[in-house]
């Protein structure tokens, strides 16, 4: 049954007839012929290119677990053709109409990767990396510590304490339902639920709160031990954010650039005359 499955779902993505990037393994050239139909060779490049229309899930197996089921479709795939071309199927006017529509789909997807390449460069990310994330100053974090008690009667008395000349960690260790020395690390602002948070973001280095903070969780004498600015992300860590920034920002501008260039009429849905007249760069309805 799994195998029925499998067999179907291959047969409905390589049948697709998308076109796609063949994938080299980086062991060979790809040419390497992994089967021959009536003479037809069938070689690692187009095994390579049938994994690649795979869903995404399923492209997560080994190739080498799909290769017989892969080869075995590509063949099947070929026959077809074969007795389709046999049958001058590939004159037909639907077939034609269809190959059309394919190609327009490639030429449009090899424009617009091709005009992306040219404007999306790393040229052009570093400089958006140093004008923006690199030059920018990381979110404030803060080094503090807690002892977390269940009662305000508790919280105050421990502050108490404190203020007379306590030693924090000891007190952690004897009374916090928390991390017994008390020690938070470092965290941002929005790691730490409030009123916690705007307590200990409120105290300069070295302080203790006056009031027990009250969360969910208990009551809280906190004590700051330091500050600091987290770093800017890398430009390795940014490479992506920043390219899917500008590749949107470039395909929104090129195809206003495309239309206002363009003179461009429609028509109501069922192909009759709106009553406009063409117009430059915007649409008639």
């Amino acid at each position: 049954m799994k195998n029925l499955f499998l067999a179907a779902l291959l047969s409905a993505f390589l049948f697709s007839g998308s076109a796609v990037v063949l994938a080299q393994d980086g062991k060979s050239d790809g040419n390497a012929v992994v089967a021959v139909v009536n003479g037809h060779k069938i070689r690692q490049s187009n095994v390579a290119a049938a994994f690649q229309r795979l869903p995404q899930q399923y492209q997560k197996i080994p190739v080498d677990t799909l290769y017989p089921q892969l080869v075995a479709q590509l063949v099947t795939n070929h026959l077809m053709e074969a007795a389709g071309r046999a049958l001058d199927l590939h004159n037909d006017e639907v077939v034609q109409k269809k190959i059309r529509e394919f190609e327009g789909t490639a030429i449009q997807q090899a424009y617009i990767e091709r005009k992306i390449a040219e404007q999306v460069t790393e040229e052009e990310i570093l400089r958006v990396y140093e004008e923006t994330i690199g030059n920018a100053e990381g979110p404030e974090e803060v080094r503090a510590s807690h002892i977390l008690v269940k009662t305000e009667e508790e919280g105050l008395s421990i502050l108490k304490e404190l203020a007379d000349g306590g030693d924090f960690a000891a007190l952690a260790h004897k009374h916090s339902t928390g991390p017994r020395d008390g020690d938070l690390g470092y965290f941002t602002a929005d790691a730490m639920v409030e009123p916690f948070s705007a307590a200990a973001f409120s105290l300069e280095i070295g302080a203790i709160s006056r009031d027990p903070a009250k969360t969910q969780f208990g009551w809280h004498a906190i004590k700051v031990v330091d500050k600091r600015r987290q770093p800017p992300a890398n430009l390795a860590e940014s490479r992506a954010r920043i390219q899917d920034l500008l590749t949107r920002e470039f395909i929104t501008s090129h195809m206003a650039e495309l239309r206002a260039n363009a003179e461009i009429q429609t028509l109501n849905l069922n192909g009759s005359p709106s009553g406009g007249a063409p117009t430059r760069g915007t649409a008639t309805k």
